[in-house]
C-alpha cells in the first residue's frame, strides 16, 4: 500500500473532506477544551499529509485523546525543529494529558523512539511522497531506537511542554469566557433598547 493510498483510507474511515479543509480560511481545533477557530496558514496546510501519516503509523485517532497522544508523539519525535508544528502541538497536549495523562505520556516516550515525516516535506517531491510504501516507511520511522538517549533531560523536556500546554489552555479558556461575558453583556443592552 503506498502512501496515498493509506492516506485517502484515513479520510475515508474518518469522515474528512481535505478539500474543504485545504479551502477554508480557519479551522476549528481543540486549543484545551475549547473547540477554537485557528487561522488555516500554509504552513499548515503543507504539514498536514505528514501529521495524518503520523496517524496511521502510530495507531493514535483523531478524538481529544488520539490527538493529544500524537502531539506528545511529533513533540516526542522532536517536531521541535518546526517551531510552527510545536505551537500546534502543544494547542492539543493538554486536554489528553487531563483526561488520560498515562497514554500521552507513553505517547512522548514512543516519539523518542521513533523520528517523524517532516523532514520529508523538504527532501523530495509530492509525487515522490506518494509512491513511498507505507509499511516500510512505517518500520523506518516508527519506534527505530531501543533506548532514549537521556531519558531524565527527555522527562524534563517534556514537563516543559505540559507547562506550556497548560498556560495556553487557561489563557484560552479564560478569552473564551471573556468573549461569552462580553456576548452576554452586549445582549442584556440589546434587551433593554428593544424594550
Amino acid at each position: 500500500m503506498t502512501v496515498k493510498e493509506a492516506l485517502i483510507g484515513f479520510y475515508k474511515f474518518n469522515r474528512l473532506n481535505l478539500t474543504e479543509d485545504f479551502e477554508s480560511h480557519c479551522v476549528r481545533v481543540y486549543i484545551g477544551c475549547i473547540l477554537a477557530p485557528v487561522p488555516n496558514i500554509n504552513a499548515r496546510k503543507k504539514y498536514l499529509k505528514f501529521h495524518d501519516l503520523h496517524h496511521i503509523m502510530s495507531g493514535y485517532g483523531i478524538d481529544r485523546i488520539g490527538e493529544s497522544e500524537i502531539s506528545a508523539w511529533e513533540l516526542g519525535s522532536r517536531s521541535c525543529r518546526k517551531p510552527l508544528i510545536s505551537i500546534m502541538n502543544l494547542f492539543a497536549l493538554s486536554t489528553g494529558f487531563i483526561l488520560d495523562p498515562t497514554k500521552v505520556i507513553t505517547a512522548f516516550y514512543r516519539g523518542c523512539k521513533s523520528k517523524n515525516l517532516y523532514y520529508l516535506a523538504e527532501n523530495i517531491s509530492e509525487a515522490d511522497i506518494d509512491q513511498l510504501d507505507m509499511v516500510q516507511t512505517k518500520s523506518n520511522h516508527l519506534e527505530i531506537r531501543p533506548t532514549i538517549k537521556y531519558r531524565w533531560l527527555r522527562k524534563l523536556e517534556f514537563c516543559g511542554y505540559i507547562c506550556m500546554s497548560m498556560i495556553i489552555h487557561v489563557i484560552m479558556l479564560v478569552a473564551g469566557k471573556m468573549l461569552l461575558t462580553a456576548e452576554w453583556i452586549k445582549n442584556q443592552f440589546v434587551k433593554v433598547k428593544s424594550a
